[in-house]
Order: structure tokens, then C-alpha cells, then sequence
């Protein structure tokens, strides 16, 4: 996670000038990808760091899929990815304490990334109850959970659009600490948080 925040911020071909040649050429999202698509924590165990790790590697997944778009390549399916953070979140009940704002992150990648509207409507409601429980009341506050964490202006400038007026919906109209945030096989309800 370190390395593609510095690879990031370090890519020059978020530029105007270089986005010719990352188009020919490739980058750094080449390795990075085949790396997030190879490790699988849960292989090692369903621990409480073992499912963080896990959601985390499907978050980052769903935030570079955008950029490796940008770059002019779409090998990845976000689909499947997706389902499979639906999945990891719903059947395991983890503990995010200090770590929430990459819960947060990934809900938010995940949300805009879906297609699929029901999963969609999922994401939304998990994201506005870790909103909720982190006491963040204003949207302003959920974006600078996310540009904390990582960020690229230039590919996501505006996505919050898809989902934010839904959250909000959610956020204003719910007590704290009520909304679920999954119905796991068992039809018993989760939180997250």
C-alpha cells in the first residue's frame, strides 16, 4: 500500500505530456496489478488482520482499476472483485478501530466502481454507517478521509457525485449506530465499525 502511494505521487504520467507514452509504453500498474492479483491473505488464515488485509487488497484493486483505465488499459474485472469485497465483508465481523478511514476508503472505491446497482445500494449503506460511526456528518468530511489516505485528483475529480446525495440520504435520516450493513447467507444482520 506504501509503494503505490509513492508510485503515485511519483507517476509522471498523470500528465498531459506523459500520458502518450504510459499509453505505448506501461508503468508501474503493470506489476502492481499482477502483485494485488497474486496475494491472497485470507490463504493464511481468517484472522481479524488477515480479513483487514484482505479488504484492503480489494480496495486498492477497485481504486487503481480507474487509473489503469486512464492509462489506456482495462484487463481487470471489477466485477468480480466486487463481489468478493461484498462476500469478505459480510461474512466477517472485524474490528476496524484506528484503520476505519481505509474502511472508508475502500466503500467508496467500491460503491463507484460497481455496476451492479444492488451491490451498489450495499456499499452505500456500509458507507454511511462507518460514516456515521466515525461521526462524520458532513460529506466534505468522508472526502478528506479519502484524499488522506490516496487519492488522484485527476482520475477521480467528481466521482463522489454517483453516490454522495444516497449516503447523505442515509447519514441525515438514520440514528447512530442503528444502520446495518449486510445481511451475511444466515439473514443475520452485521455492522461494521
Amino acid at each position: 500500500f506504501d509503494d503505490v502511494g509513492q508510485l503515485i505521487s511519483l507517476d509522471r504520467a498523470f500528465t498531459d505530456e506523459q500520458m502518450m507514452l504510459a499509453h505505448t509504453s506501461g508503468s508501474w500498474m503493470e506489476p502492481t496489478m499482477y502483485r494485488l492479483l497474486a496475494i491472497r491473505p485470507l490463504l493464511h488464515g481468517d484472522t481479524p488482520e488477515h480479513v483487514i488485509e484482505e479488504v484492503c487488497r480489494l480496495g486498492t484493486l477497485l481504486f487503481l482499476s480507474p487509473v489503469w483505465r486512464l492509462l489506456g488499459q482495462s484487463p481487470v474485472w471489477t466485477a468480480a472483485i466486487s463481489r468478493n469485497l461484498v462476500l469478505v465483508l459480510t461474512k466477517n465481523k472485524v474490528q476496524w478501530d484506528e484503520l476505519k478511514p481505509l474502511l472508508v476508503w475502500t466503500l467508496y472505491f467500491a460503491a463507484i466502481e460497481t455496476k451492479d446497482l444492488a451491490e451498489r445500494s450495499l456499499y452505500v449503506s456500509m458507507l454511511a454507517a462507518v460514516m456515521m460511526g466515525m461521526q462524520l456528518q458532513q460529506w466534505n468530511e468522508v472526502m478528506q478521509v479519502l484524499q488522506g489516505v490516496l487519492w488522484v485528483e485527476k482520475v477521480f475529480a467528481g466521482s463522489d457525485e454517483l453516490i454522495k446525495d444516497e449516503v447523505m440520504r442515509i447519514v441525515d435520516k438514520e440514528p447512530m449506530g442503528t444502520m446495518p450493513v449486510g445481511s451475511p447467507p444466515s439473514g443475520k444482520k452485521k455492522k461494521i465499525g
